[in-house]
Order: structure tokens, then sequence, then C-alpha cells
């Protein structure tokens, strides 16, 4: 029950069965004190043990790190919260005045700003299994009369002393998820980004981490905003020593105007421990995505279908005939679902036009679209199809119909990006339209995919109202996308947005799979796809085996490594099937039907990776309760060592003994066979394989070897 504000206790403890929060609700805003293993007994007078002297040319009580720190509170970073009316009523002083605890794991804490008649509610929740916990901030208008702006809203958390370093992503089109940590210094590292989507280059995602931190040792705590809009992060050293972490959606101004009686609600920041190191805070991650969004639990009851795209096989230029020999020949390779990309729509043959008449190209399809998808049900495949519904074309129908339907900033000209406009999904009748087309895509055909795409940054973003638009944007997708998902509960829908784009906790409720990089070149994959697992499953992590001239890098990459490289998360294949030799199709059959044998593991196991020597990538994973377990070793450029070190396993159990095999390539090669033989005499100890390991045979650059392991015991059921 709620408590009256003379009842609300100093502090308040949260915890599960490994985890402690501890909130110190002494001043008028609550802060985190403590957030990491669990504590069995913390008593409030505990509190006083953590409060500092006066500094010198100070005030004389420090400005406590509260959870939204005010500008009217001496706090000299940068606010956590900020509003006004017009140009002058920005001075709120919200006091905390009453507090709910529902459950050992959730608190609800409201303050209000008498003067200001501005209403401040935080929710904290901390997972019942995980050490994981959310905020969720709401500000609300509580004025009669006048309307609120909302400046700032931003989750400002302390951090640890021992922390001294943060890290978090960075990248580009083609380049994603690329490591990047520098330690925290006098100075803020603040990221902004204002692109109108999640981003290529800077993710809401920030981790901050000792000096020294391995795959399996060393502490750290990342956070998430779950919010797929224009966001910004910062980690700050105050002139006092004192070092917070702040996650919040970048506003414009007016750009959240709250009426009488309306409410803001932030998106919610994710936060995660670790003390074993980069491999347990991905754990953290990877089991949140699984048990607490339901879109992603669905995944762990069915096979995820190894996936054929056309773009890379054909781009445009296709026809039904075309198509249907695709369908056949990739029937022939084992593949289970069949994806459309762009260009099968009214006069899209290049990306110059179409885009917004979403009705099929009869010139290409005399039939519709209806003779690809009967003849993917006779060979056994579902149908998916490439949509881009925020964007238009300025060739279009529905732009010359509608040209105040795009977001602008007239006078201004409009700027194309791969000669598109966006449109401004927060006019409903925009919404109605894309909802009413691909509802009539979804209700006259037997699709049971979309792969969602958005293709450009929002760079004028002004609505139809004059007000700056990714707020109610990115709300507006939301609302879109849910629609869809109720009346076509069975529909995937993949999350692309020119490759990685658009990945976050924000859209994962309503996608089943990402697309994780435009680029498919393998040696760049390794590490794209290292980066997304750390904070995402790999039954989401869209990963196929493309052409030999990779389309983006230019690069030529052997059909082995390429399929190794994809092998580890959604497979797909992205290559036109009809130019295979014998042999290349027999490769691509033998990865497919390998990568059937073993998804159940790879979807629903635990995701390893291992610290390798420069010029070396390595990573599996393993199954919950560690009877199986898959591993790779993938070479990635010369060095100046001809021998690799010697290559330990990890997360089996040390007193089982398991059979090693070498599953991919086929081992062909007489020192590869050398090798397989070798690991194959006889059943090794988990922990001799863990704390000893094996010898690697030499490889060249650009090669990948898959191992299985499987417990002795069980080996007899084969693998």
């Amino acid at each position: 029950m709620a408590l009256e504000a003379s009842e609300i206790d100093p502090c308040y403890h949260l915890s599960n069965d490994t985890t402690s929060l501890i909130l110190d609700c002494r001043h008028r805003l609550p802060a985190l004190v403590y957030f990491g293993s669990r504590l069995d007994q913390f008593a409030a007078d505990h509190l006083s043990l953590l409060d500092r002297d006066e500094a010198p040319a100070s005030l004389p009580g420090v400005p406590p790190l509260a959870l939204l720190p005010d500008g009217c509170s001496g706090f000299l970073g940068h606010p956590g919260i900020a509003v006004r009316r017009g140009e002058s009523g920005w001075q709120i002083h919200p006091v905390l005045d009453s507090v709910q605890q529902t459950s050992s794991e959730q608190l609800v804490l409201n303050a209000r700003c008498q003067s200001g008649a501005v209403g401040v509610q935080l929710r904290v929740a901390l997972d019942p299994r995980l050490p994981v916990f959310s905020i969720t901030v709401s500000i609300s208008n509580q004025h009669a009369l006048a309307s609120l702006q909302v400046d700032e809203c931003n989750v400002t958390l302390p951090v640890p002393d021992h922390l001294t370093h943060s890290s978090g992503f960075q990248g580009r089109w083609g380049l994603e998820f690329q490591w990047q940590t520098q330690p925290i210094g006098h100075s803020a590292l603040v990221r902004e980004n204002r692109c109108g989507r999640t981003s290529h280059r800077g993710p809401p995602h920030v981790t901050v981490h000792e000096k020294t931190v391995t795959e399996n040792s060393g502490s750290a705590m990342a956070c998430h905003l779950a919010w797929s809009g224009n966001h910004r992060t910062r980690v700050e050293q105050l002139a006092d020593g004192r070092r917070y972490l702040q996650l919040g959606e970048l506003l414009a101004p007016g750009e959240v105007d709250l009426d009488p009686g309306a409410t803001y609600t932030s998106p919610t920041v994710w936060c995660a421990f670790s003390e074993t190191g980069w491999g347990g805070l991905s754990d953290n991650w990877q089991q949140l995505a699984r048990h607490r969004f339901a879109s992603v639990a669905a995944l762990q009851h069915r096979p995820r279908p190894v996936q054929f795209n056309t773009w890379e096989a054909t781009y445009f230029d296709f026809d039904e005939t075309a198509l249907l020999e695709l369908v056949e020949r990739a029937a022939d390779l084992g593949v289970e679902r069949f994806v459309l990309d762009d260009g099968w729509f009214n006069g899209r043959h290049s990306d110059a036009s179409s885009l917004g008449d979403w009705q099929v190209d009869r010139g290409k399809l005399p039939r519709g679209l209806g003779s690809i998808i009967d003849a993917c049900s006779g060979h056994g495949m579902a149908f998916g199809l490439w949509i881009e519904p925020e964007m238009v074309s300025p060739d279009s129908a529905l732009y010359r119909r509608h040209p105040d339907w795009v977001l602008h900033c007239d006078p201004a000209p409009r700027l194309l990006a791969r000669q598109q406009l966006v449109l401004d999904l927060d006019q409903a009748e925009v919404r109605e339209y894309l909802l009413a087309a691909i509802t009539a895509l979804l209700s006259d055909h037997d699709i049971s995919y979309l792969k969602w795409d958005m293709n450009r940054d929002i760079h004028q973003a002004g609505n139809a109202a004059g007000q700056h638009a990714v707020h109610g944007q990115t709300r507006a997708l939301y609302g879109l996308l849910a629609e869809i998902r109720q009346r076509f509960p069975d529909v995937e829908i993949e999350s692309c947005a020119s490759g990685g784009g658009r990945v976050d906790f924000g859209i994962l409720p309503y996608v089943s799979r990402f697309w994780t990089s435009d680029s498919n070149d393998a040696l760049d994959r390794l590490g794209i796809q290292r980066g997304f697992s750390q904070i995402l499953p790999p039954e989401l992590m869209g990963c196929h085996i493309g052409p030999a001239v990779c389309h983006t890098t230019g690069r030529q990459h052997a059909l082995e490594f390429r399929a190794g490289v994809a092998f580890w998360g959604h497979l797909g294949i992205e290559m036109d099937p009809r130019q295979l030799s014998p042999d290349e199709a027999h490769t691509l059959t033998s990865i497919v039907a390998l990568h059937k044998r073993h998804r159940s593991l790879l979807h629903g196991g635990r995701t390893l990776q291992l610290q390798r020597p420069d010029g070396e990538m390595a990573g599996g994973g393993v199954d919950p309760t560690g009877e199986q377990g898959r591993s790779a070793a993938a070479r990635c450029h010369s060095t100046v060592d001809l021998f690799p070190r010697r290559y330990r396993f990890r997360g089996l159990d040390q007193t089982a003994d398991y059979n090693l095999s070498l599953i991919w390539p086929d081992a062909t090669a007489p020192a590869l066979q050398q090798h397989a033989d070798a690991i194959g005499i006889r059943a090794v100890s988990g922990a001799v394989l863990m704390q000893i390991g094996i010898e690697l045979p030499i490889m060249a650059p650009e090669t990948l070897l898959i191992y299985h392991l499987q417990r002795a015991q069980d080996a007899a059921a084969g693998h």
C-alpha cells in the first residue's frame, strides 16, 4: 500500500535470489545507493556511512545524485529533469510524497512539485531472477490551465568508484556494433543521436566497468534505453569526484508539450550488472530478452526457419519466371522461408520511384504474388515480403496525391536520401493509409513474414504542425506495429533499418528478427555479430551467406568461410543459386542441414565468446544443461605466429567427459583430417578441455572451424 510522506522509509531494498538494489529516500528525491550481489542485511542507519563531509568552497550539504536531479537541488551536472511553462516557469522542486512497494522486487515512487503543479512518478522493478532492473519515469502536468513543456528526462545513476572505464558501440552503415572503450576522466563522455532512429553509429547502450575485464572475470554495469528515436547517453565525473551515468530521450525544444492533465512517459531504462565479465553481462541481456519479451519467448517454441532472400540474388531485376526458378533452387538447398525483397510493387525498377504504392507490379508479376506463394507452398516453404512503410518516393502516386504527408522543414528544400522522403506517421490519415495497405497485403496473401525496412535517417524532422517530429514519429511507429501484430499475430516482423540501424529494446516487443547489417562480408560479420550478441540472443540475429564477392566491400571469401560465419545466428542465403556449381550447391546444402540439426541449441542455449590473440576470433554456445556445445575458431588475418595458441573451451561441466568432433568444414585436406582424427580418439573431461585445451591446426587467413561437444554418455544419440 502507498505510504504517506511522513511514513516514507529512509531506504528501500529490492532483492531477488542473487541481487540487491537499494534506494536512499532520505532526501526529497530518491537516489540509487547500491546495485549488485545480494545483501542479506542492510539497515537504514548504514546510509550515514556513505555521507560526505562538506567540500571546500561548496554547499554545506552535498546535493544527492538523485535518479532525476533537478536544477533547484544544487546539482551541477546535467539535469535529470527539466520542464517549463513558457519562459519563466522552470523552477520545479518535486518532493517525494508517497511510496508503494508492491513486492520485494517492485517499487513505485511519487513526487510532486506543489508550486509548479508537476507530478513525477518513478517505477523501479528488479527482475525476479536476473541481476537486471528497470526504471520508467512519468511526468504529469497537474495544472488546470497551462501547458507544460518537457525538455529533459534522464535517468541518472551513480557509477561505483571501482568502475573506471566506459564502453559502448560505435559504427556506420555496413559496419555496426564496433566496441569502443575509454577511461572515465574529468570531462563528460556524451553521445547524442539525432538520426530519428536508433542509428548505426551509437545505439543507446553504455557500459561502465573495471579497467581489466575479460570474458569471464571483472565487474561491469551496463544500461540500455529502450527507444528507437533520438537519445543521449552521458558518463561524467563531477568536480567533487562523484561520477554518474545518464540515459534519456533527446528532446527538441517544444517537442513534448503537455496539455493540462496529460502525462509524458519516458522510454524504459534497463540496467544489468555482472561480476563475471563480459560473458556474464551478455548472459543477463540475452536471458532478459528471452524471458521478458513475449515476441522473443515465442521463438523458443518453434525452429527459426532457414531463409532465402532475393535481394543480392536479383536486386530489382526479376520477373515471375526468375522468381519461380529461385523458389525451386532455394527449396533444393533446404530453405524453409522464401523472402521477396525490394522491387515487387508498381513501377519499382530502381530506388528512384514508387515507395508508398503498395500494389503488385503486374508487369513483373502478371499473376500477382499468388503464383510465387503457391510455388513456395508446393515446395514446403513459407513466404515473406519486404516493405518500407515509413517512406515515400517523390516519383509515386502517393506523393503526387499527398505531398503534405511527409516530414519537412518548409520553406527549405526537401532533402532526399536514397531518393526518398519520410512519411509523417503522426498524421492519423497517414497511419490509416499504411495500416489499410499492409492489412490488404496480409489479408489477401499467405504472408508469414514482413521484412520491415527504413533506409534513411530523418534529416528534416518537422511535422504538419510545425513541431519537431521524432518523439511522435517513434510513438506512432510503435502504435502501427502493435496494431499489425494484433491483427496478424502469426506474422513475424523483421526490423531492418539499412541494416542494423534500429536495434534496441524499444522495437523488440514488435519484432522477431533484426537484420544485423547490410554487409554480408564474412570477415566484417565476425565483429558485427559478436557485438550484436553482447545484448541480444542469436535467434534474433539475421545472418546470411552472401555471394562470393561482397557487394559492400568487394572482398571475396571462400564459401566454407561465409557459411561458417552465418551458421551462428538466424541463418539465411542471399545469393543467386542459379549460378552455383554442383560443389557449391553441395556446400550450401550441407551447412543448411548442419544448422537445422544444431539450431535448437544455437537459439536456446548460452552464447559464449572466447578471448583469442590478435588475428583470431572464437566463440560458441552450450545448452543449459551443459550436455552439448558448439564452438568456433576463426583465423581472420595473418600473424607472425605460425601456430595458433591452444584453444580452451568454455561453459562445460568440469566433471563430465565429452566427445569432441570437427563438424565444419568437411575434413578433406590431409592436415585437417589428421586434426579431426586426433580430437576424436577418446572422450575428454570438461576440465581438461577448458583448462588445458587442444592444439589447433595451422589455419589460413579467413578460415573457420566449428566443433561439436557432447557428453560421452549421450554420444550414442549422434550429432
